[in-house]
């Protein structure tokens, strides 16, 4: 019970003034507990980051895993995750605000914790191009490589894209990566 009252706190204080503004006092008294109740259960505010992105993590997983018990086609199955992660981030506010943090104020802290969401996406996408690789859907040499670029691809347009560019919803990112995906830049000449 008071682990929950912790976390939420900690969440609406996280996601009102982000990771760096807020003191652990503060978490406690919003929490309605002693700063020593907090420590019952997390040992740091870092601790606390990293148990939301453990979270986050949690939560794609789930994600990903109710694309792939659809049974769709590989090309399409990669398409709609992307679809889905890309419709989930837009939707996660705490995680927008941790991003741009670590962005804005060069946390290291932040930085690191999100890291680990960089590798558990981008390890996923290398276990779906291994499988493809060895179906025969797609040819490339270097999943590992692979795997980093449509990743990029995926974070450059959810993150990087500005508001100089057309606008695009979360369907034209996710076919234009499994578009390139499939079919490769270079043109096929008969």
């Amino acid at each position: 019970m008071k682990k929950e009252q912790i976390v939420e706190a900690a969440r609406r204080l996280f996601h009102k003034f982000g990771f760096k503004r807020v003191s652990m006092d503060e978490i406690a008294m919003e929490a309605g507990v002693t700063k020593r109740t907090i420590y019952m259960y997390f040992e740091s505010k870092e601790e606390l980051l990293k148990y939301f992105i453990e979270e986050e993590v949690l939560n794609m997983k789930n994600i990903i895993e109710e694309v792939e018990n659809s049974n769709l086609e590989f090309f399409e199955m990669v398409n709609e995750v992307i679809y889905k992660l890309l419709e989930y981030r837009k939707s996660r506010d705490f995680l927008n605000i941790i991003y741009k943090e670590a962005e804005l104020l060069k946390n290291q802290v932040i930085a690191n914790n999100l890291k680990k969401i960089d590798e558990q996406v981008e390890s996923y996408i290398k276990s779906k191009l291994v499988i493809a690789k060895e179906k025969e859907y797609i040819t490339y040499e270097d999943l590992d490589i692979t795997a980093f670029l449509v990743y990029k691809m995926y974070l450059a347009l959810m993150i990087d894209w500005n508001n100089e560019h057309k606008k695009l919803d979360e369907q034209m990112i996710a076919k234009s990566i499994a578009s390139i995906l499939k079919n490769g830049l270079r043109k096929e000449v008969i």
